[in-house]
């Protein structure tokens, strides 16, 4: 069977699998239908323009995705509420352009956050900061203590960018009583 536009994805899933297609095909396929045009609708539900209005619960079941498959369906679903199912009947090439949609968004955000990061001095990395990294969960823990929100669930209600935002905030703050109390241990 020829893999063409009309594929469904549950086709595409199977023959894939079945005839173990080498990845420089796949990657070749992926390569061309990035530079298409996604399509601003998938079964009737609109295709954001980025993913600035996720939540921060569904930015994070998205970034948890670890295989390809899950790659194709879970941000379809978690994005526009489709279910899986009907994920499986629409056309391959659309649900691709989505997926890869999605990775750039994902390496776009990804950067965002990597740019805040707080950047250690010397003595801290000794002292061992290094070592206290609480992931996802650590930042849900700052942002409901930041809110004064005793339920950490809540915080997966709220718009990753908001989040952003506060952890942009408090990073500058940091840094900027770091530098201050920097240039008063100077001048005793």
């Amino acid at each position: 069977m020829k893999i063409d536009k009309n594929t469904t994805l549950e086709d595409f899933i199977f023959y894939t699998d079945l005839f173990k297609s080498d990845e420089k095909q796949i990657e070749d396929l992926f390569s061309k239908l990035e530079l298409t045009e996604l399509p601003p609708y998938i079964l009737n539900k609109p295709i954001p323009e980025n993913l600035n209005d996720l939540t921060f619960g569904q930015l994070i079941k998205i970034q948890s995705i670890k295989t390809v498959k899950d790659m194709l369906l879970v941000p379809l679903h978690v994005i526009s509420g489709i279910d899986i199912e009907k994920i499986l009947t629409c056309k391959a090439f659309d649900v691709i352009r989505f997926m890869l949609f999605v990775q750039k968004e994902l390496t776009r955000i990804g950067k965002l956050f990597a740019e805040i990061k707080y950047r250690p001095s010397a003595e801290e990395v000794q002292a061992g900061i290094n070592n206290i990294d609480n992931g996802v969960f650590g930042t849900i823990d700052w942002y409901a203590r930041r809110m004064g929100i005793t339920d950490h669930s809540e915080v997966e209600s709220i718009p990753w960018i908001r989040i952003y935002k506060c952890l942009e905030m408090d990073n500058r703050q940091a840094l900027f009583e770091k530098k201050l109390r920097e240039i008063y241990s100077k001048k005793k």
